[in-house]
């Protein structure tokens, strides 16, 4: 009896390009690395889950501009949250095209782990290019990330300072730019 092939095994299906790509954050570097991932693909979503909130980490994001970011952008960052940060992310992504380069490369200066809290420090190249011609594609400075170990073993970034270092913009400027 000639069937047909209900009952025959089937190749799997290749499995989705983000699980790959972002790996649980069972490690603080591993958050590090799925935020330059997030950026290198301009993943809002993938973003907003190396950022600590209150409900799932019982700590708050909280941001501390550069000195020039909170100059210009001072009324913009006083209530900064998780919530801005993945407005500015999103408003960010918005103003690219599909072949838009963006990258973050980080050159560790210093990185301390405890059990369940790790603080790194990095110098970064931050690079979006986005469609506003009347601003900056690149940012250059220093960052300390504070990570906190949540109780299902994730890691995440509940405290972002930045830094200026050279003549460069800073991070900070691209948030206030595109906050809104």
């Amino acid at each position: 009896m000639q069937g047909c092939g209900l009952f025959e095994t089937r190749a799997p299906e290749a499995p989705t390009e983000s699980g790959g790509q972002f790996p649980p954050a069972t490690d603080p570097k591993i958050t590090i690395s799925n935020l330059q991932r997030s950026i290198d693909l301009k993943s809002v979503q993938y973003y907003a889950q190396c950022l600590s909130s209150a409900s799932t980490d019982g700590r708050e994001f909280a941001f501390t501009p550069s000195s020039e970011g909170s100059a210009q952008y001072a009324s913009v960052f006083r209530t900064w949250t998780t919530i801005e940060e993945q407005a500015y992310f999103q408003n960010l992504s918005a103003r690219t095209t599909t072949t838009s380069r963006s990258s973050l490369i980080l050159n560790e200066k210093s990185f301390f782990l405890s059990a369940d809290s790790a603080l790194a420090e990095y110098d970064y190249i931050f690079t979006f290019e986005h469609t506003d011609a009347s601003f900056a594609k690149v940012a250059t400075g220093n960052l300390q990330f504070a990570l906190i170990r949540n109780s299902s073993n994730i890691w995440s970034i509940f405290r972002w300072s930045d830094f200026k270092t050279t003549n460069d913009p800073t991070w900070s400027l691209f948030k206030g730019k595109f906050s809104n």
